[in-house]
C-alpha cells in the first residue's frame, strides 16, 4: 500500500522542521506522532484531495522506520472504517497535516506528554515522581 517515496507539501515540511527546533525530535518521529494523533481521533481526521504545488519527498523507510507494518495496518483500518478510497500519498499527507494541527501548541518536548497520558492535567514531571 505505501509508496516508496512520500510527497509532503512544503508547508507541512516547514511545520515539521519548526517543531523539530522546539522539541529536538526529527521530522520523521514528529510525523509518526502526528499520524498517531490523527488516527486516535478519527472523527476529526479528514482526507484533503488537493495536490501540493511545492513538495518535499521523504522515503518511506525514513518516515516509518521499523514500524512501517504497524502504520500500514492502522491506516488500512482507518480507510476501511471511514470508507476512504484515496491515493495512499494523499491519505498519509492528510493524516500528517491533521495530526500537526493538533500539535500546534507544542513549545517543548515536555508538551508532547499531554498526548500520551490519559489525564491532560497530569504532567510528565508529576508522573516521574
Amino acid at each position: 500500500m505505501f509508496p516508496t517515496r512520500i510527497q509532503l507539501s512544503k508547508k507541512t515540511w516547514d511545520r515539521l522542521q519548526f517543531l523539530q527546533t522546539k522539541t529536538r525530535l526529527t521530522p520523521n518521529v514528529l510525523a509518526r506522532t502526528a499520524i498517531s494523533l490523527a488516527l486516535r481521533d478519527t472523527h476529526t481526521a479528514t482526507i484533503n484531495q488537493s495536490k501540493p504545488e511545492q513538495i518535499h519527498v521523504i522515503n518511506r523507510d525514513v518516515l516509518f522506520g521499523d514500524q512501517e507494518g504497524a502504520f500500514e495496518a492502522l491506516i488500512r483500518q482507518f480507510c476501511f472504517e471511514k470508507n476512504v478510497n484515496a491515493d495512499p500519498q494523499t491519505i498519509i499527507r492528510s493524516l500528517i497535516d491533521s495530526g500537526l494541527h493538533k500539535m500546534g501548541h507544542i513549545k517543548s518536548p515536555i508538551d508532547l506528554s499531554t498526548f500520551f497520558y490519559k489525564s491532560k492535567s497530569t504532567t510528565y514531571s508529576q508522573k516521574r515522581e
